[in-house]
């Protein structure tokens, strides 16, 4: 056996970070709204947010905390950490739990609020409290990772059991990397093997990664190559790094696959880029696209004088395309800060397109410094005009811009959307 497989031991040990960009769990949104639930499933988060407002302004907290998961995702409204922990607390003070763990997690990364490990660990307690699984395994988080300085993972299997003995995946994962590790409770490879067994049966990619490793080091089964490898391709394919590192190592040596060392660069290489930040990867993924709605015109013509003179005249979709030219010197002399320009006025007319456009120019500094704080902006006003890939290009912004610097960005989203309407 290579040194290398002796050392492979990448366990996937967290659920997430306790991040306040997340998206709507199904357990969070069953409150009897049943038309806000509805719009919900279809997608339809404009319409759905206008009827949560209305509810939380008659006093509804479950309302209230639901339109608070809609301003931290940015779905339906534009994003505002700052508004949605506003809610987050009216709901909190009047006993709802989902308004409490989502507080608690805001104060864990400063989004919103100012970061305060104590608070944090306070709401999520209280929400873990009342018995949602999902917010005992946030608790049982804080406590493993020692939110406030304390690491704790005898009181967070604690709660992970609890959670687990609902049937909450996660948690069984959670639960059984603390057996695998003896962290917090006895090692027990018997009881990890069987929590993971179960969690990967619902593909958890954390199981399926560690059930993986577990036969690779034959840890409670013998060891078995061939069975560890689609259990890794699995959690790879979710986008778990730590999965493809292992997978990379295992055709490397031709251990349970067949030996293909271009494989396991690629996987490697994918690796290291989304431990290096998956901002990166994403844009360079997105690329540059133009309209998907929108017949392209022949780039290689000679920009249309007519189109010239519709453009100067502010039609959006004419100053669209001819920022465009302008920007690859397509049937024109190439000139960026012209086609910025451009691309500006149609975004400002409410061209979401036209927005996503100039956040990816400042994302890449394509053309322009980069600038993460104003791509931020403009990517969230794509997102808000549903604008495919925005969403997920200004979240990514937001983790590298910081909670520090966040609150301007989302009040000049604010200010641009304000100039639009």
């Amino acid at each position: 056996m290579s040194d290398r497989l002796e050392h492979i031991a990448r366990v996937v040990s967290v659920a997430a970070g306790l991040l306040v960009l997340v998206s709507l769990p199904a357990a969070a949104i069953q409150t009897g709204l049943t038309r806000a639930e509805t719009m919900l499933e279809r997608g339809q988060f404009s319409e759905a947010a206008e009827l949560l407002a209305a509810r939380a302004r008659a006093g509804d907290i479950e309302a209230t905390a639901m339109l608070a998961r809609l301003y931290t995702q940015g779905a339906g409204v534009p994003q505002d950490f700052a508004r949605a922990a506003e809610l987050n607390r009216l709901a909190a003070e009047q006993g709802s739990a989902m308004g409490q763990n989502a507080l608690g997690r805001a104060y864990s990364a400063g989004y919103g609020v100012p970061l305060d490990p104590e608070q944090s660990l306070r709401w999520l307690r209280t929400a873990a409290e009342a018995g949602e699984p999902s917010h005992q395994l946030d608790y049982g988080l804080a406590l493993e990772t020692g939110l406030n300085g304390l690491a704790d993972p005898a009181a967070a299997a604690i709660w992970y059991q609890a959670a687990a003995e609902q049937g909450f995946v996660p948690a069984m994962t959670s639960l059984g990397i603390l057996y695998l590790q003896g962290s917090g409770v006895e090692r027990n490879t018997v009881e990890a093997l069987r929590l993971f067994e179960m969690a990967a049966e619902a593909d958890d990619p954390r199981a399926l990664n560690n059930l993986g490793l577990m036969y690779v080091r034959g840890e409670g089964v013998e060891r078995d190559y061939a069975a560890a490898a689609p259990l890794l391709e699995r959690a790879a394919e979710q986008g778990v790094s730590e999965a493809m590192r292992n997978l990379s190592v295992l055709y490397e040596s031709g251990q349970g696959v067949r030996l293909d060392e271009e494989r396991a660069r690629d996987l490697l290489a994918q690796a290291r880029a989304l431990e290096a930040g998956r901002l990166p990867a994403l844009l360079s993924a997105i690329g540059f696209p133009y309209d998907p709605g929108l017949v392209e015109p022949d780039w290689q013509a000679p920009l249309n004088p007519q189109m010239e003179d519709a453009a100067a005249a502010g039609d959006v979709l004419a100053l669209y395309e001819t920022a465009f030219r302008y920007l690859h010197g397509a049937g024109v002399r190439q000139d960026i800060p012209q086609a910025v320009t451009r691309l500006e006025r149609a975004a400002r007319q409410g061209l979401g397109t036209a927005a996503f456009s100039l956040c990816l120019l400042e994302a890449n500094g394509a053309g322009r410094p980069q600038n993460y704080y104003s791509a931020y902006s403009w990517c969230s006003v794509a997102a808000y005009r549903g604008v495919a890939g925005a969403a997920a290009v200004r979240d990514g912004l937001a983790s590298a811009i910081g909670p520090d610097r966040l609150a301007g960005a989302q009040e000049r989203t604010l200010e641009i959307l304000a100039i639009e309407n």
